[in-house]
């Protein structure tokens, strides 16, 4: 369970910066729809991969473009709110961009449990038990 949350971060993280140059910032949001839909087992790993793939992304990019102006803008932002260090708000960033990937992909997970009818198949675990 562990890997497919690695993975689905991971393409979230991927995928969404190939697509951050000329989509707006809410395009996180269906990417992680539907790489919960197609790679998430449960909601507990969609919610937790699209967090953290969300997270990553985002944290990333703020962390680049602060860092390319020498940590100006961030100051006078930080200065705006009541004097929030850097770092702060580069966590805050990253918190809402994992809460839109997590819930993208929570509602991609979910979606997919309304919509497609689960398979017949036994699985070993419940051929083990009978």
């Amino acid at each position: 369970m562990m890997k497919n949350t690695l993975l689905a971060a991971l393409i979230i993280f991927v995928l969404g910066n190939l697509c951050r140059f000329g989509l707006p910032w809410w395009s996180l949001a269906p990417i992680a729809l539907l790489v919960g839909w197609f790679f998430a087992r449960s909601a507990w790993a969609a919610f937790f991969g699209g967090f953290l793939g969300g997270f990553l992304l985002w944290y990333a990019t703020a962390w680049f473009e602060d860092s390319s102006n020498g940590g100006l803008l961030s100051a006078k932002v930080g200065q705006l709110f009541m004097g929030v260090e850097a770092l702060q708000l580069l966590l805050v960033t990253g918190g809402l961009g994992g809460l839109i990937g997590a819930l993208g992909a929570l509602t991609g997970r979910w979606a997919k449990e309304m919509l497609v009818a689960p398979s017949k198949k036994r699985n070993y675990l419940q051929e083990k038990r009978r």
